[in-house]
C-alpha cells in the first residue's frame, strides 16, 4: 500500500511539472536543452578523460611495454624511431638494416 502511494505522488508531482513545462516560454526551454547538453558535455569529457587516464596508467605499469615504445636514434644517420622498429646490431641501434650493415 504504501508503494502505491508513493507511485500516486510521484505520477501528481510529474503532472504538475509537465502542466508547468507546457506553460514556459520557447526562450526558457531551450535555455534549459541548453544547460543540460553542456553538463552532459561536460560530463562525457571527464568520463573520456578518466578513461585516457586509466589507459596511460596500465601501459605505465606494464613495463615491458614501455620499453618497446622508446624512441632511440638510429647510430649512423641520427632519425628517431621507435625501438620495436629498428634494428640492433653490433651492440648498436640502427633505424633499418642497411645502417646496420
Amino acid at each position: 500500500m504504501k508503494f502505491l502511494v508513493i507511485i500516486a505522488v510521484f505520477a501528481l508531482v510529474g503532472f504538475a511539472l509537465w502542466q508547468r513545462w507546457k506553460s514556459l516560454p520557447p526562450q526558457t526551454k531551450q535555455m534549459w536543452g541548453a544547460i543540460f547538453g553542456m553538463a552532459g558535455a561536460i560530463r562525457q569529457a571527464k568520463k573520456q578523460a578518466q578513461q585516457a587516464g586509466d589507459g596511460a596508467a596500465s601501459t605505465s605499469a606494464r613495463g615491458t611495454s614501455a620499453s618497446r615504445n622508446l624512441m632511440l636514434p638510429c647510430a649512423q644517420c641520427g632519425l628517431h624511431i621507435l625501438e620495436s622498429e629498428g634494428v640492433q646490431a653490433r651492440g648498436q641501434f640502427y633505424c633499418c638494416t642497411e645502417h646496420a650493415v
